[in-house]
């Protein structure tokens, strides 16, 4: 990592872009508001883009209206900042405000990341872009505060799975202390972020679970999500987040994925493992990627002949 590089751009730069990817999740979010919060505090000129809206779950953060899609007259900053963006395909729209930036840099934990900018802050073993975030904060010599321990906490929270998976360490655990000794209030981001469904996603989650197959001896479990099921439960794409959970948690279950059909020729793949599958492995296939427990990708074609090639793709890699 270079964090102390990114300190001194940030002394050095009045303004600064921050952007994070396309169909941003709670690491996204949270880390980039953090990092903002911080900025504020040290009388920057910040402002901050996503192609893409925003999942009405995290309107309770403060600062989350300041999130705005790139415009024609784009801004030349100082400093433009990636957050939790392992390519620059993944800032969509946004990335012509990178190409624009006297100096650029990318905060990321995805080991797949490219290392596309001036500065390049990764680390693959972090649990989240914002535990990196924090070290950065704390680096920035601010006093920090609620909003930026709840930014925080939301996406170490959003990317561990609560504390569940494979990517939280005992450095995790230590984070999340500091953050409640911040002021992030656990027990109500518990409540907004994990137990405040829609009525919509409970329908579109029925539908998916009617359409689960199990495959390889109940070590693969596969769901899909048609526009015809959004359409009967008046569901948008984010509430198909969080389903893939239900099928990974099956017991015996090693490999999940969920088939989100955009179009008729667009399937959008998300991919969950539990210890052994390097589901990054198999998200490369489609030109996707991500973590080796956590991936996703794109398949265009229709649904039953992107089902069929995942199939494919995983029989393969089970016999190697």
């Amino acid at each position: 990592m270079k964090m102390n590089d990114i300190v001194k751009a940030i002394d050095n730069s009045p303004s600064v872009a921050l952007i994070t990817h396309i169909n941003p999740d709670g690491d996204a979010i949270g880390s980039t508001l953090a990092l903002m919060h911080a900025l504020d505090k040290i009388g920057k000129l910040v402002d901050v883009y996503c192609q893409d809206d925003i999942p009405n779950t995290f309107y309770f953060l403060n600062g989350i209206s300041r999130i705005i899609k790139p415009d024609q007259s784009i801004k030349k900053y100082d400093l433009v900042i990636a957050l939790d963006c392992s390519d620059p395909e993944r800032m969509g729209s946004c990335s012509v405000i990178m190409d624009k930036a006297i100096i650029s840099a990318n905060i990321d934990h995805h080991i797949s990341n490219t290392l596309y900018s001036d500065i390049n802050v990764v680390d693959g073993d972090a649990s989240a872009t914002g535990e990196i975030v924090y070290e950065l904060i704390n680096l920035l010599e601010i006093i920090p505060d609620k909003d930026i321990a709840e930014a925080l906490y939301t996406a170490i929270v959003s990317d561990t799975g609560r504390f569940s998976y494979s990517n939280t360490t005992p450095k995790t655990h230590r984070v999340v202390a500091t953050l409640i000794e911040w002021g992030a209030d656990i027990d109500k981001l518990s409540n907004l972020l994990f137990k405040n469904h829609s009525l919509e996603w409970i329908k579109l989650l029925g539908q998916a679970i009617n359409s689960l197959r199990i495959y390889h001896d109940g070590k693969v479990a596969i769901m899909h999500i048609t526009k015809e099921m959004m359409a009967k439960a008046g569901a948008t794409e984010e509430h198909s987040n969080g389903i893939i959970q239900y099928a990974k948690d099956i017991s015996g279950v090693e490999l999940a994925a969920v088939l989100r059909e955009v179009d008729d020729s667009t399937i959008k793949v998300s991919l969950r493992s539990q210890s052994i599958v390097d589901v990054s492995v198999l998200a490369k296939k489609f030109g996707g990627g991500g973590h080796r427990r956590a991936s996703g990708c794109t398949i265009n074609l229709p649904l039953i002949q992107a089902q069929e090639n995942l199939m494919k793709a995983i029989d393969l890699y089970f016999e190697e």
